[in-house]
């Protein structure tokens, strides 16, 4: 670390030490009158003349502060040596009645204030009183509790500033590090590829200086074939015409001999004579390295969004979970048609009697089912169900869950597209994707469930002092959530 950075980071504490004034208004510091009567210096002389000097004594029967010129009267003088001194202070007027211009003198317990011997014959002849000094004890003794407290909070406050200061540069350490990996992978990435690039440039050079050579020897050969045939031509041509039939045969004989050039007849071209397959394969090595870099920078990507220095604590209590409280309502047009909705579409029950729906391809033909309106996505939400009768589900489900016909694909928690929590009397599981875990029945007929779509949580309470958490589910997920509920048995409600 710096030497500039080991200043920075010292001030930084040092300020943390400090306390900090608060504004008048409530904020950061704190009000004149405060600093005024534990700051003895900033009180000056009521009787000095022109430049004034710095007060030392506050006399509370005089209602004036005086410095130590000034004091003199009230050491020297019988009538000023009963008045009552104190500590230099700029509210003197704060010690005084301010109905009865009495000097403050006790205390009364029963309206937690200060009071005076005026009051104390009045409106609070028949209330618990003490002295000052008396109620200055007892006071004192909470004050002391809580300075430690308050010490304790400090030292706290400083461990988790110098824990976080820590994670910081940590943190940028990391990056650093990575960075530079990230500079040196690539690099060597880049370096990698230009070597493959030299290479099937070459191979295919190679190819071709190869395949042409041998080819335009074929040619020069065939040329030479031609030429030959040419001459020969001519010569069987003036041959036919001869009448000396010595000649004809001598003739013959070397004309017909072989050219040598019988093995030009054996070679034919080939097939296919391109660089198009050579072309196709480096444009699907593109494609596929595009496809890799593709989902390996996804998985980057992620791991960069997992880093963070400070995170939310998870709630604990119920009115930590009210926080996030959403209220999702019931969509008409995927309820089953034995189900029945009311409450302005925040409650349901099963009943005996078809409903009049009308068709829609969003509605659950088969399982009794219902999914609601708003889908949830990345911030925390928190419900609560109450259920009663038979059997209920309590589910989240993505957009996609099958509606029709009776497989698993549409039944909630026995698909990749839903998590489902079963309740009964007697009986409590999780379901998800086809697989079970059994839960310990709770006391509680109400459900909270907290979803927290974009740290990947969703958990299920059972709504009690404190509460009772059921089962929890760390995953991914991938689109927003829509709450879902199943209704078995005739008389089942579920509320929301």
């Amino acid at each position: 670390m710096s030497r500039s950075s080991s200043r920075m980071d010292r001030d930084r504490y040092s300020t943390l030490e400090k306390p900090r004034r608060s504004s008048p208004r409530g904020g950061g510091r704190p009000s004149s009158r405060l600093s005024d009567r534990f700051n003895p210096g900033s009180v000056m002389c009521d009787f000095c003349m022109g430049k004034k000097s710095k007060a030392v004594k506050s006399c509370l029967t005089c209602l004036a502060s005086y410095c130590e010129t000034h004091l003199y009267s009230h050491y020297e003088y019988p009538a000023f040596m009963k008045h009552k001194l104190v500590t230099a202070t700029g509210q003197l007027r704060e010690e005084i009645c301010a109905e009865h211009d009495k000097l403050l003198e006790v205390f009364c317990r029963t309206d937690q204030s200060c009071i005076c011997v005026m009051c104390l014959m009045d409106e609070h002849k028949k209330h618990d009183i003490v002295s000052a000094a008396a109620e200055r004890t007892e006071k004192q003794k909470q004050l002391a509790a809580k300075l430690m407290m308050s010490q304790e909070k400090i030292e706290d406050r400083v461990k988790k500033w110098k824990e976080l200061r820590q994670a910081v540069e940590s943190l940028k350490n990391s990056a650093q590090q990575v960075l530079e990996e990230n500079e040196r992978v690539f690099a060597e990435l880049i370096q990698s590829l230009q070597r493959r690039h030299v290479e099937v440039k070459q191979l295919i050079l190679a190819q071709e200086k190869a395949t042409v050579g041998r080819a335009e020897s074929h040619l020069d050969r065939m040329e030479e074939e031609i030429m030959l045939l040419r001459k020969r031509h001519n010569d069987l041509e003036m041959l036919s015409h001869t009448d000396d039939h010595i000649h004809f045969l001598l003739s013959w004989q070397s004309l017909s001999a072989p050219s040598g050039y019988e093995d030009l007849t054996k070679v034919a071209l080939a097939p296919s004579f391109s660089f198009e397959p050579t072309k196709r394969t480096i444009a699907e090595l593109k494609t596929q390295l595009e496809e890799v870099t593709q989902v390996e920078f996804s998985k980057i990507s992620s791991t960069v969004d997992d880093v963070r220095i400070l995170q939310t604590l998870e709630p604990k209590k119920r009115e930590e979970f009210l926080q996030y409280s959403c209220q999702p309502t019931l969509d008409p047009s995927t309820t089953h048609k034995n189900l029945h909705l009311s409450r302005g579409n925040t409650a349901v029950a099963m009943t005996t009697e078809v409903q009049p729906y009308a068709d829609h391809p969003d509605r659950f033909d088969h399982w009794q089912q219902v999914l609601c309106t708003q889908g949830l996505m990345g911030k925390r939400c928190y419900w609560e169900v109450d259920w009663s009768g038979t059997e209920v589900d309590i589910a989240v489900a993505y957009r996609g869950i099958r509606r029709k016909g009776n497989g698993n694909e549409s039944s909630f928690g026995w698909n990749d597209h839903s998590w489902s929590l079963y309740c009964s009397d007697a009986k409590f599981t999780f379901t998800h994707n086809g697989k079970t875990t059994t839960i310990p029945v709770p006391g509680s007929m109400r459900v909270g469930v907290y979803l927290d779509q974009r740290a990947g949580t969703l958990a299920f309470y059972s709504v009690a002092d404190p509460m009772v958490l059921l089962h929890q589910v760390q995953t991914t997920f991938t689109e927003p959530l829509y709450p879902g509920f199943g209704v078995w048995g005739y008389g089942t409600t579920v509320k929301l």
